[in-house]
């Protein structure tokens, strides 16, 4: 039981240092832990290694869009008013890191009391990330103060969508694992 307490830790918290995107230069994580066996106050989490393991084909991308009907003030800086279609596109993109941790529990009450606890686990964590078309590249704007912007064609929020995609998967590139 304890040893399925200590992985559940070790679990949750690579998951939460992978949430948190923790730059390259921060490979050490210290965290208080409840439920650790009593013997053990802390868990010291390395990154040993990290890097993403499947990117989407830039050539497979494709966004998802949905049109609905607003009403409009002052559309494109006039005074008409009107219900307009207006369209969104997102892209989901989906990939693995893959890591390597080291992880050392701490004894309570030093090193005199219990040995630490050294050990070594490897592992994928999926993550996805939503990306949206940016309404300022939209075809109109509506309202004076603050000005916004809209997509009123489907084929120009998709195009927005997918070139934002495109530049996340080209950022995300030099993170992939060596083939």
């Amino acid at each position: 039981m304890a040893k399925f307490r200590i992985l559940t830790v070790i679990l949750c918290t690579s998951v939460f240092c992978f949430a948190q995107n923790i730059n390259t230069n921060n490979k050490s994580v210290n965290v208080k832990v409840k439920g650790l066996p009593a013997q053990y106050t802390s868990l010291r989490i390395d990154t040993l290694s990290r890097c993403i393991q499947n990117l989407p084909d830039m050539a497979n991308i494709s966004a998802a869009t949905e049109g609905r009907t607003e009403y409009l003030k002052r559309i494109s800086g006039t005074d008409k008013n009107d219900y307009v279609k207006i369209w969104n596109a997102k892209v989901q993109l989906v990939y693995q890191w893959r890591y390597k941790l080291h992880y050392l529990l701490m004894p309570q009450g030093g090193l005199e009391a219990h040995a630490p606890v050294f050990h070594e686990t490897e592992g994928t964590a999926p993550v996805s990330e939503t990306i949206t078309g940016d309404p300022q590249e939209g075809d109109f704007f509506a309202f004076s103060s603050p000005r916004r912007y809209y997509f009123n064609s489907q084929e120009a929020a998709q195009k927005s969508a997918v070139k934002l995609a495109r530049q996340r998967v080209s950022e995300l590139r030099g993170l992939e694992c060596p083939k």
